[in-house]
């Protein structure tokens, strides 16, 4: 039943009066209200039948929706609510409306209900037409000379990859490969078949969408990997995926096969509509309704991107360096976009430019895992042109910020934390299948990295280039002391414990409250990995001062060497140990930040007093 407003309703209240609930709260339809409204249809009903206008609005809205009186519905705004917190419906009206009647409400568009439709393409065109001419910070696509090496020939009605071409434009496209891998991919021994005639046929419906969305937009040549790749080629392979940063930078337009996964009818009325809410398109919405955003490939190919077309299966975005626009209007923002950035770290720097890059990177699916640097390699290639030349990229970490680098840490809470099945050494954030971050770098905190902890030298042995991760030998090379303890001193997910024994953890005579972060499951198969009463030992590497003062290092297990010769530590988690007053209160209180100075003093004459041992990391 489509909602009638209160203009073109002939039963609707006379007067401009508001209930005493609304009056109170200044409620109304030219005002924003100043909170949220949780309320039953009754109510609402009740309202209305008073002669207040904002409950009549309101319970006209949810009219279509609800199920009896007495069904509770939460408004945020004037313009958005829901029943149950699952499904968001909005209120908006006609873009060119005017804003006399209903000046809070957001304009926003009907959707053509079909992504191939007259109306959608219109839009991308315009969409185009309009970053081609007025934006500058996309230009530099549109004046590259670069061309991949093959593309996919869509001018004519026969398909046919191409090698060797010096054109000016291309496509890519950005998609799930599935669990079956590809119904086509090129190989050895069909290369020079394609070369020929690629049939109709043995396209997917994602590839023939493409091909189609090329053709409407008059686009010649699209870049899909499994085509223009030699799949069973380890060398085309290694080749060619080092072009990836300059095939996605330079690609005319990125089309998406974003695809949500939620269907959603707009309800039409005479001046303002209402539907259930679009998905949003943000990174906490991913697993739901944009699938695609939750591969690791993709989230190179959208990072390097000018351009790009999401094909949902309910409308088009489009992003691009300048903004992002929405058939519905719903998802428009014009801020630059990239995929979102982690906002509590401060921006502005090559070094939480990367650690933003690994937190929204290391928590994203791959089919294989040995992937896990191939995925971001094009990423870390770029990253590196704009770093000084003794910046070496070290399996994920950088060779001029090692110390640094190392202090990352499994996000707290993640259920699922375990090696990788990847060679990796366990020095890297890549050697765990978990969202990892550096929450020491949040705003208003000051790391002092310890003088007594140093780098000696790395020693990595690559098989072919350093981003793609393949490696002989992976050994850093370090010095500084080490403390030994247990888990069952330090605990090992978190604070063990806020009783006076675990209270006791001394360096030197200052009391510390050390909470460990483990990088794996303690346990797999109710079989320990590391043992309450294994000797591990810490690593101090700086000096942390936020609202607390804290040392943080890395917890460590010796190993014997695989050559049998010497002994070896692998890492096992992080540990922060935050200074405490010495006193026998529960829970134990912070030192005040009157003696945080002395503090400092103190620890690093005490640290720089121990024996500095002789670290092998592997």
């Amino acid at each position: 039943m489509p909602i009638v407003t209160l203009r073109d309703e002939p039963s609707a209240p006379i007067g401009h009066d508001y209930c005493d609930f609304c009056h109170q709260r200044k409620d109304t339809l030219s005002h924003e209200p100043p909170e949220l409204l949780v309320a039953t249809v009754e109510e609402l009903e009740t309202g209305a039948g008073l002669g207040c206008k904002t409950c009549y609005f309101r319970c006209r809205t949810v009219s279509t929706f609800y199920t009896g009186p007495g069904t509770r519905v939460e408004f945020s705004r004037l313009q958005y609510f829901t029943f149950d917190n699952n499904a968001y419906y909005e209120i908006f009206k006609m873009p060119g409306t005017g804003d006399t009647e209903f000046p809070m409400i957001t304009d926003r568009s009907i959707l053509p209900g079909n992504t191939s439709s007259e109306q959608t393409f219109w839009t991308i065109e315009s969409w185009i037409q309009d970053c081609l001419s007025g934006h500058e910070g996309c230009w530099a696509s549109s004046q590259s000379s670069y061309f991949p090496k093959r593309v996919l020939d869509v001018s004519n009605d026969k398909l046919v990859l191409r090698e060797g071409l010096n054109e000016t434009s291309y496509a890519c496209l950005i998609y799930c490969w599935g669990p079956s891998q590809s119904p086509i991919k090129t190989l050895a021994s069909t290369i020079d078949d394609f070369m020929q005639d690629i049939q109709w046929a043995s396209l997917s419906k994602t590839f023939q969408d493409a091909v189609d969305i090329c053709r409407r937009l008059h686009i010649d040549y699209i870049w899909i990997d499994s085509l223009c790749i030699i799949q069973d080629s380890d060398e085309d392979w290694a080749t060619e995926s080092m072009k990836m940063a300059q095939i996605y930078e330079n690609t005319y337009l990125t089309i998406a096969a974003t695809k949500s996964t939620i269907f959603c009818r707009p309800i039409i009325e005479n001046l303002v509509y209402c539907r259930k809410k679009p998905p949003e398109f943000n990174m906490f919405d991913r697993q739901k309704n944009w699938p695609l955003l939750t591969r690791a490939w993709v989230y190179q190919e959208m990072r390097l991107s000018n351009r790009v077309l999401h094909f949902g299966s309910e409308e088009v975005i489009w992003q691009c360096r300048t903004c992002r626009r929405s058939e519905s209007r719903s998802n428009d923002s014009d801020a630059p976009t990239t995929l979102s950035y982690n906002e509590g770290y401060v921006s502005g720097s090559d070094l939480v430019d990367w650690y933003n890059t690994v937190y929204e990177y290391s928590h994203l699916s791959l089919t294989f895992e040995k992937d896990r640097f191939a995925a971001l390699a094009a990423v870390a290639q770029r990253e590196e042109t704009s770093r000084t030349p003794d910046r070496g990229f070290l399996l994920g970490l950088w060779k001029d910020e090692l110390l640094r680098d190392l202090l990352w840490q499994i996000v707290p809470h993640q259920q699922l934390r375990r090696r990788s099945k990847l060679k990796c050494p366990t020095w890297t954030w890549a050697s765990v299948m978990s969202r990892v971050t550096w929450p020491q770098l949040g705003r208003g905190r000051v790391l002092q990295l310890l003088e007594c902890t140093s780098v000696i030298h790395t020693d990595i042995q690559y098989t072919g280039s350093p981003y793609l991760g393949r490696y002989e030998r992976a050994i850093l090379h370090l010095r500084g002391p080490l403390i030994a303890t247990t888990i069952a001193e330090i605990g090992h997910d978190g604070i063990r414990g806020i009783s006076d024994v675990h209270s006791r953890f001394m360096l030197g005579d200052m009391r510390f409250l050390p909470i460990h972060q483990v990088d794996v499951n303690t346990y797999t198969d109710s079989t320990p990995i590391v043992d309450s009463s294994c000797e591990i030992y810490i690593l101090p590497i700086a000096i942390l001062v936020d609202t607390l003062f804290s040392v943080l290092g890395l917890s460590l297990i010796r190993v014997e060497a695989e050559s049998g010769q010497g002994v070896e530590y692998e890492r096992i988690g992080t540990i922060s140990m935050q200074a405490i007053e010495d006193s026998s209160m529960v829970p134990p209180q912070p030192i005040p930040k009157s003696i945080f100075e002395a503090t400092s003093t103190r620890i690093i004459s005490h640290l720089s007093g121990l024996e500095a041992a002789y670290i092998r990391l592997v």
